[in-house]
């Protein structure tokens, strides 16, 4: 009779890698106990799905190698995901694939801790590197490679030969025609129809998409209003705060390497929009990805432009919103 191991599964946040590996283990039994490991303090003791949290993800360093597995469910952000893939490494425990049985891998090359989710098609041919995640209804078309630690959020479409660099995320319902390569660390975001190469560590977004580049931010901010720029940066830090789930963001912290999104972007416009009342672009999420390079392109919406009653509108509003930031104090 095999004997039966213990899995840990790494990021609390991730319920529905949570129910995949539990139905896998229901379809081909590997393991007797399933366990989950967390950072965040406040998750411990609590379950996803019956399953604990039983410490951090450290704890691995306890653990058996010979009876314990373990696989990565952090896929908010492709940083985070290759940083806490290297603390498993490092803990000695092996890695375990959580691959849907209701996936057809015929002809597929897939590393040893790749997950990917029900309803996914995966063409013949392709190539799956180590830590690549793929959600549910995602598509990776014939002969398309896919670099480590990368992220196919749900149902986005790759085509036949499409690359993706490591640490690259593609956004729900993107569509990458065939042959496009995504440079290493780049985003593409949600619904965006990609039809041309994207360098290393840009955004690409819309349909057809357009090309950001993720480093471009001000040199300085501007001095607006006396501490009007004071002001903004903390609107933008806790409304990504809020978003995210952090205690705190640094002004000099990026959007998408803290676990932004494409989708949790239109969501952070929208209530930039609600509090200001400034204009911001969806594009203006990737351009300005940092606290400071948007709090910098606020005030900028936020002056005088002319004779415009819109951005008359928006100056008020936001006039309207440092005042009584500076009363709650």
């Amino acid at each position: 009779m095999t004997a039966m191991r213990k899995l840990y599964l790494c990021g609390a946040g991730n319920s529905e890698g949570v129910r995949l590996a539990q139905q896998i283990n229901a379809r081909h039994p590997r393991w007797d106990h399933i366990v989950l490991l967390d950072d965040d303090p406040a998750k411990l003791g609590s379950e996803r799905l019956g399953v604990p949290v039983v410490g951090r993800i450290d704890a691995l360093h306890d653990a058996d190698p010979a009876t314990s597995e373990a696989a990565n469910l952090v896929a908010r952000a492709t940083r985070s995901r290759k940083e806490v893939r290297g603390r498993i490494l490092s803990s000695g425990v092996p890695f375990v694939p959580l691959v849907s049985p209701d996936v057809d891998v015929t002809g597929v090359t897939l590393a040893r801790d790749v997950i990917v989710y029900q309803n996914v098609t995966l063409g013949p041919e392709a190539t799956l590197d180590d830590g690549v995640c793929v959600f549910m209804g995602a598509v990776v078309g014939h002969e398309a490679r896919i670099g480590a630690c990368a992220v196919i959020a749900p149902n986005a479409v790759l085509n036949a030969r499409v690359v993706l660099g490591e640490g690259a995320y593609v956004g729900s319902n993107a569509s990458i025609l065939p042959e496009v390569t995504i440079g290493a660390w780049a985003i593409v975001g949600a619904g965006s129809a990609v039809m041309h190469d994207v360098p290393a560590g840009a955004s690409a977004v819309g349909v057809p998409a357009e090309v950001y580049a993720r480093k471009a931010e001000p040199a300085a901010p501007l001095e607006v209003a006396g501490t009007a720029d004071v002001e903004l940066e903390g609107l933008v830090s806790r409304l990504w705060g809020e978003l995210l789930h952090l205690k705190t963001v640094g002004r000099e912290q990026n959007f998408f390497d803290l676990g932004g999104t494409s989708l949790l972007a239109i969501i952070c416009r929208e209530r930039i929009r609600q509090e200001t009342g400034c204009d911001l672009a969806l594009t203006d999420m990737f351009t300005f990805p940092t606290v400071r390079a948007l709090a910098w392109h606020l005030s900028r919406l936020g002056s005088p432009m002319g004779t415009d009653p819109s951005h008359e509108r928006g100056r008020f509003r936001r006039a309207s919103l440092l005042h009584a930031a500076r009363i709650r104090r």
